[in-house]
């Protein structure tokens, strides 16, 4: 998909981080935009950045992309006034880590329910209308590293991001034949809102040296929203932001005992590190 001018993208998570910059970028590429987030605030203001920098954005409304019901209402708005979409940018997300005996059913539930249903609605009300336009398309979903790394504390946070890589995986062969591409971006630190709304549990002071040294090494949200645009125009599948992330996922397929090692080097780091509450 070369030429972005005119497509119709719905971009999740759009009023901060990430989705925002991708907004952005893809609104002064010429794109038509349709954004959501649970932040209302936040997606106004990047509804009027996007419109200050000449992009244009159709329809913009807040709402909790975890709520069917509220995904299902906005996709029959977008379809009955717009028709079908070109992109799907499945970008919405929270975290938590934690050692599973110190998680509540609701930390569970918190989760899931953004992460893996809110991708998952994205899906079921947008793609078959694509599928029928016939014209072809793309659906990107942001992972994370913890999407192709079992990361210590990161269960629930893991299991969600696993599981997008899954599906993506199975979508990029299932969708081929309409000629809709898939992509799957797993960034590794990115300086964004989630680094100070992820919900640790453990001692404020350890938490608050862990956002500090992530925000050290994290990369600006503008390089993985162009990453993002260069998947949708290369029709590239897995995304991998930063060279390190890479090195450890090499690692991980090729050489899984020194990975093996690494790993359970990094979960005792993390245990003496991150003290637990209570």
């Amino acid at each position: 998909m070369k030429k972005l001018s005119e497509k119709k993208v719905f971009i999740t998570g759009a009023a901060s981080g990430i989705g925002r910059t991708t907004a952005i970028a893809m609104g002064k590429e010429g794109c038509r935009l349709f954004l959501t987030d649970i932040d209302g605030e936040g997606l106004e203001r990047t509804v009027q950045v996007v419109a200050g920098a000449g992009g244009e954005v159709c329809l913009a409304r807040a709402f909790d992309v975890g709520d069917y019901r509220a995904m299902e209402a906005f996709a029959k708005d977008v379809h009955q006034r717009y028709g079908s979409l070109d992109i799907l940018v499945n970008v919405a997300g929270v975290a938590l880590f934690s050692q599973i005996e110190d998680m509540r059913h609701s930390d569970w539930e918190k989760v899931i329910k953004v992460n893996l249903w809110g991708v998952i609605h994205g899906l079921e009300c947008f793609v078959p209308q694509m599928i029928r336009a016939g014209r072809g398309g793309h659906i990107v979903s942001v992972s994370s590293t913890a999407g192709i790394i079992g990361l210590p504390w990161h269960t629930v946070y893991a299991g969600t991001k696993h599981a997008l890589v899954g599906m993506s995986e199975s979508l990029r062969y299932d969708l081929r034949k309409h000629n809709i591409g898939v992509s799957v971006v797993c960034p590794g630190a990115v300086n964004t809102g989630l680094v100070q709304s992820v919900q640790i549990h453990a001692e404020k002071q350890a938490t608050d040296k862990s956002r500090k040294l992530f925000l050290k090494i994290a990369i600006a949200p503008e390089k993985v929203a162009d990453l993002i645009i260069k998947a949708i125009r290369e029709r590239k599948f897995m995304v991998i932001t930063s060279f390190d992330i890479k090195l450890f996922y090499f690692v991980k397929k090729y050489c899984f005992p020194v990975y093996h090692v690494v790993m359970l080097t990094m979960t005792r780091l993390m245990d003496k590190t991150l003290k637990r509450t209570g």
